[in-house]
C-alpha cells in the first residue's frame, strides 16, 4: 500500500453517524486484534516440559517380529520346511496408488503340520537357516486333513525351551572341548557360588535345567542382544 493510502485510512471518517453505525478505521482493528491476542495468551496456560507430565510412546508391539497371513502352496519338497504365499498391497509411487501383490516365503514348519491349501499365520525373526526366516504361528482354515489328526504346531513357548536347551547342549560341548574333560555343571555351580560368598543350598541345584545350572556357574549374567534387550524393555515399560 503506499503511503498516502495508508495514512488516508488511518484518518477517521468525516461523518455524524453514530460510531454503532460506523466502519472501525485501521489502527482501532490493529488495537482490537492486539487486546484479544493479549487476553488469550493470558488464559491458556503455558506447557510445563517437566519430567512427570511427560508419557511415554505408544509401543508398536510386545514381540520384535511381524504376523502375516498366507495360503500354503508347497509342501514335501523339503523337510519341515513350506512355501507359503502371502497376498497384500503395495503403494506404488509412479502410478500413485495401491496394486495386489503376492509374495513367497519359506516358513519353517518344525513338526510337518502343514498341508498343502491350509491357511496359516506365520511370524518373522525366527531365523532357521539362510533362506528361511518365518515360523508357523496356527492355523487359520485347514485344508483336507482336520487339525486335531495331525501333529500340534508348536508354540512360542515351546520353541524357546527347545532353543535354550541347543542352546545349553552346545555351550556344554564347546567348553568340555576347551577344559579337555567332562564338564559337572551341578559342581561346578556349587563351587563358583562358595566362590561369590553365596549361600549354597544343594537341594535348590537339583530340578534345574542345563540352561539353568550355565546362568548359575555365571551368576546370573546373561548375554543379551539388541533385539532380546528391545524386546524386555518394552515388556517391562508396559
Amino acid at each position: 500500500m503506499a503511503p498516502n493510502h495508508f495514512l488516508r485510512a488511518a484518518m477517521p471518517l468525516r461523518t455524524m453517524t453514530p460510531l454503532s453505525v460506523t466502519r472501525p478505521t485501521l489502527l482501532q482493528t490493529l488495537q482490537i486484534t492486539t487486546i484479544t491476542r493479549q487476553k488469550t495468551t493470558s488464559t491458556q496456560p503455558k506447557p510445563t516440559n517437566t519430567p512427570d507430565t511427560l508419557t511415554l510412546p505408544p509401543r508398536l508391539r510386545a514381540y520384535a517380529s511381524v504376523l502375516k497371513t498366507g495360503t500354503v502352496v508347497s509342501v514335501g519338497r523339503m523337510d519341515r520346511t513350506v512355501r507359503v504365499c502371502h497376498r497384500h498391497n503395495t503403494y506404488d509411487r509412479h502410478i500413485g496408488k495401491y496394486y495386489p501383490k503376492e509374495t513367497s516365503y519359506l516358513v519353517s514348519d518344525p513338526r510337518n503340520s502343514l498341508r498343502d491349501g491350509d491357511v496359516i499365520e506365520f511370524s518373522s525373526g525366527a531365523p532357521k537357516s539362510k533362506n528361511v526366516h518365518h515360523v508357523v504361528e496356527r492355523i487359520i482354515t485347514p485344508f483336507g486333513s482336520a487339525i486335531s489328526e495331525r501333529p500340534a504346531v508348536m508354540s512360542r513357548a515351546e520353541r524357546d525351551a527347545e532353543r535354550e536347551a541347543r542352546w545349553a547342549e552346545k555351550y556344554v560341548r564347546r567348553e568340555g572341548r576347551v577344559l579337555g574333560r567332562e564338564v559337572n555343571l551341578r559342581a561346578e555351580a556349587l563351587e563358583m557360588a562358595v566362590q561369590r560368598g553365596e549361600a549354597v543350598d544343594e537341594a535348590a541345584f537339583e530340578g534345574l535345567s542345563t540352561a539353568q545350572l550355565i546362568r548359575e556357574y555365571h551368576g546370573g549374567q546373561e548375554r543379551v542382544g539388541k533385539i532380546k534387550k528391545l524386546v524386555r524393555e518394552r515388556m517391562e515399560m508396559e
